[in-house]
C-alpha cells in the first residue's frame, strides 16, 4: 500500500538523504519534506502523511517537541527521531512520545526496519502528550 512520508531536517542534504534511502526501499511511496516544524505543520494543511522522520536537533522545536505535537494533532502517524545525540534522557525521550529512535549515522537497514514497522499500528506514547 503506498503511503506519504514527510522529512523533517533543517539539512536540505540529510533530506535527501533520507528521502534516497525511504524510495530505494519503498519505491511507490511518495515523499515530502520540511525544513523544520513549522513546515511540517504548514505541509500537513494540504498534504495527508503516514510516516514521519523527523531530526532531532533543529532551529525551533527539536524533534521530540515536534513529535509530541505531531502526536496530539495526528495519532496515527508513524514517527521516528534521528539524532547522533544517544543519551539515555534522549533516547527516553523519544520514545516516551511513541517514536523511533534512528542514530546517525542513518544505516539503510535500520530505516528499511523502521519503514517495514509501519503496516504495524503505531506506537504509542508510553506517556500523555504535555500540553
Amino acid at each position: 500500500m503506498s503511503k506519504t512520508a514527510i522529512i523533517v531536517d533543517d539539512s536540505k542534504l540529510s533530506r535527501m538523504h533520507v528521502r534516497a534511502m525511504v524510495l530505494r526501499n519503498k519505491p511507490d511511496w511518495s515523499v515530502v519534506e520540511a525544513a523544520n516544524g513549522d513546515e511540517l505543520f504548514k505541509t500537513l494543511q494540504d498534504t495527508p502523511v503516514d510516516v514521519a522522520i523527523i531530526d532531532y536537533n533543529m532551529p525551533g522545536d527539536n524533534g521530540v517537541e515536534t513529535a509530541t505535537k505531531l502526536r496530539r494533532s495526528h495519532p496515527n502517524v508513524h514517527i521516528a527521531i534521528i539524532t547522533a545525540n544517544a543519551q539515555d534522557a534522549v533516547v527516553s525521550g523519544i520514545r516516551a512520545v511513541g517514536a523511533a529512535f534512528m542514530p546517525k549515522p542513518l544505516e539503510e537497514d535500520q530505516v528499511a526496519r523502521f519503514l517495514n514497522s509501519t503496516a504495524l499500528p503505531p506506537r504509542r506514547p508510553t506517556q500523555a502528550p504535555q500540553e
